[in-house]
């Protein structure tokens, strides 16, 4: 007993002094100056804030840009200090479809995270040999296995966070077959992290479900969520006289332009509604976006804008009357998601029209935050624009501020850091 209680006393002082250590691993996060999720950034920063010492591992490839935007050439691996974050960039093989050079990428990632991971992991071990926790986020899960191989092999914690349920999500969306061996070979990894990972962080309640039905037991429910702080409650734009719209009613869209997003079922639902005053916006990039323009090219109520820094994103929201949100009609996007844009949406207190499915639209349907339909349905997507266009200003006042309070309640960045925080010195640091 009084053994237990020492060692209690010297977590919390390993803690409290900055001597304990939490590596995180995700090839695809960001910085606020970059367009894309911060959401391993935000952790960090919290983390760090509150007696951590803390560094990330990620690609300099970014996501949205599809260009390198840290490290000059010839470099593998570019050191910053942000705030008290050390944040490690590295070089990775480019690519702009999802064609072979996308596995390159991923690959890539991998043997430079094994390289720059382990070095700093035995210096680490040299100076203090504190025992610290691996942090490593999907959909990489070649990247996560590997950060597990070398927690096990450093004997440090490791706990597994799942955005996407890779790989069923590719079989799902036709990007890979059941009998593959990649498939095969990434189903081995995701059966082994889910067996040996000291706890699985989800995005969504659908996957906890999902993971407790395979057997995973300590699971822990962590959404995405806004900085309240940066995304702040705003009215709706001024556009009406008489009830009538001095100017177009603008529904954006902001994100990614890839085939899972569907945004070929907005364009359609956009030209049945071609007649109204109502503008499109997307914002954003992806390997679909030049398809998109294409097949917009004899439409004018729709835009397309590149993707701006996370920092912008409040204030651009602040323009739009509606957030609109798409997902392609695949089983597991059902309860699987949680989409970043619909929080950042709730935050700023703009209505959202889904088309997700789900989990997503029974949120938005039971707590009346805009309107919804089914996913892959271009008439139902249109009545559902055609209805929140024709409610009340009034109305659609309400809704934003329903949504800003179920940000605070729930999808609050703040309360959600706070809650990791304490999950991880209260479960994992053992």
């Amino acid at each position: 007993m009084i053994k237990k209680i020492f060692r209690n006393i010297i977590k919390r002082d390993q803690i409290k002094s900055n001597n304990f250590n939490i590596w995180i691993i995700n090839q695809f996060a960001n910085t606020p100056d970059l367009p894309g999720h911060t959401r391993q950034y935000e952790i960090a920063k919290y983390l760090s804030a509150n007696g951590w010492k803390v560094s990330v591992f990620s690609s300099d490839f970014n996501l949205s840009k599809r260009k390198f935007t840290k490290i000059n050439n010839f470099q593998l691996i570019k050191k910053t200090r942000i705030e008290k974050i050390r944040w490690n960039w590295l070089r990775v093989t480019s690519y702009k479809f999802n064609n072979w050079k996308r596995y390159l990428n991923l690959l890539s990632f991998c043997l430079n995270l094994v390289f720059n991971l382990g070095l700093e992991l035995s210096i680490n071990k040299i100076k203090s040999n504190a025992k610290g926790i691996i942090f490593a986020s999907s959909p990489q899960l070649p990247a996560a296995f590997f950060a597990f191989v070398m927690a096990k092999l450093f004997k440090h914690n490791f706990v597994l966070e799942i955005r996407d349920l890779w790989p069923q999500v590719l079989i799902d969306n036709n990007n890979g077959s059941e009998n593959s061996f990649i498939i095969k070979i990434l189903q081995i990894i995701e059966s082994t992290l889910y067996k040996y990972s000291d706890s699985v962080v989800v995005l969504s309640i659908g996957v906890k479900r999902y993971l407790k039905k395979r057997g995973v037991e300590n699971v822990k429910f962590l959404p995405n969520g806004p900085d309240l702080r940066e995304f702040k409650f705003s009215p709706l734009p001024i556009e009406e006289k008489n009830f009538t719209y001095s100017r177009p009613f603008k529904i954006m869209y902001f994100g990614s332009h890839g085939e899972a997003n569907d945004l070929i079922n907005v364009v359609k639902a956009a030209q049945i509604v071609k007649n109204l005053h109502i503008n499109f916006i997307f914002v954003g990039d992806g390997i679909e976006k030049n398809n998109l323009i294409k097949e917009c090219s004899k439409l004018n109520n729709i835009f397309f804008e590149d993707p701006i820094k996370k920092s912008l994103m409040p204030s651009k929201i602040s323009t739009a009357d509606a957030v609109i949100i798409s997902l392609k009609d695949i089983p597991l996007f059902k309860y699987g998601v949680s989409p970043n844009k619909l929080y950042d949406a709730y935050a700023i207190g703009r209505p959202v029209i889904s088309s997700v499915g789900g989990y997503i639209n029974e949120e938005i349907e039971k707590n009346n935050l805009g309107t919804t339909s089914p996913p892959g349905n271009p008439k139902a997507l249109a009545d559902a624009i055609y209805k929140l266009y024709k409610k009340s200003r009034k109305e659609r006042e309400l809704m934003g501020i329903r949504a800003r309070k179920l940000s605070e309640e729930i999808y609050s960045r703040e309360k959600i850091c706070k809650d990791f925080n304490m999950f991880l010195k209260n479960n994992i640091c053992k």
